[in-house]
């Protein structure tokens, strides 16, 4: 797999990094080049829900994160040992790194990131207290090198819990689309304090066009333009290039790197072709 965004405060003088070639699991797409069409395999649906469930999720969102990570524990998502492959140049270097995982769940980046880099220090956080249980009764959970905590970034200051300007990488990995957009500019606000002046995040989450996206158009669980629920109440924001450059851009921080991930699957028993995209 390969990193889709990585964004610096305006002030870092970084310099610019290559792409790391893309598997053959899918196809990288530039910002001057188009995917290939895609098969529409759900009828749209214009409706969205009423202001009743829209409050209702925003105001239980912890609460269905939290019986999400009840229900399946630590086993729905696979830790994620691509990291230290596609992103290893970030990590690497002299001095030790610190790091911050927002929106950690059970620990899939944390532990294999702990694994490759004996020296790093790894803050992670989530604002469900049940998935941060999870990471700390984890077999390779150590005190002294990972502070976990509950915070909700929409409404905690990050800085009580970090101090300002300490942290080198910030990490964010399909987190963000759980957070309303109106509220998105907050967290943004919120990681950048704790950031060094020449850190920087790397960024991975759910694009315009994705087949899940699709798959919701056609039901009754639109939120808003882009945002929707699941069927167990937590939710989703499929992001835009013009969206996701805006949001960094206008909240501190200048855009060093990104490109659009496309992952066709075929089902040639009924000669489609699903698309799966993410920033």
């Amino acid at each position: 797999m390969t990193p889709f965004l990585f964004v610096v405060p305006k002030h870092s003088k970084r310099r610019q990094r290559s792409m790391a070639s893309e598997s053959n699991v899918g196809v990288t797409v530039s910002e001057n080049q188009q995917p290939q069409p895609k098969i529409q395999l759900y009828p749209a649906s214009t409706g969205e829900i009423s202001s009743f469930w829209r409050e209702k999720y925003e105001r239980d969102a912890k609460k269905y994160w939290d019986l999400f990570y009840k229900r399946h524990q630590d086993k729905f998502f696979k830790d994620r040992h691509y990291l230290d492959k596609e992103w290893g140049n970030y990590f690497s270097g002299a001095g030790r790194k610190v790091i911050l995982e927002v929106g950690c769940g059970a620990g899939n980046t944390i532990f294999p990131l702990l694994a490759a880099y004996p020296d790093m220090l790894i803050h992670a956080c989530d604002f469900s207290p049940r998935a941060v249980n999870l990471v700390k009764m984890h077999k390779d959970f150590m005190e002294d090198r990972v502070n976990a905590f509950v915070c909700d970034l929409t409404v905690d200051d990050l800085s009580r819990q970090i101090s300002p300007s300490s942290v080198d990488i910030v990490t964010m990995v399909f987190v963000l689309s759980a957070v309303s957009p109106e509220k998105m500019p907050i967290v943004v606000q919120n990681i950048r304090k704790i950031l060094k002046p020449d850190g920087y995040v790397l960024f991975r989450d759910y694009a315009t066009g994705d087949l899940a996206q699709e798959r919701f158009s056609g039901k009754e669980q639109k939120i808003c333009e882009n945002f929707y629920v699941r069927g167990d109440g937590t939710r989703a924001f499929y992001f835009s290039d013009e969206f996701l450059r805006n949001l960094f851009k206008e909240n501190g921080f200048s855009m060093e790197e990104h490109v659009l991930c496309c992952k066709q699957v075929e089902n040639r028993s009924r000669e489609i072709v699903m698309n799966r995209r993410w920033v």
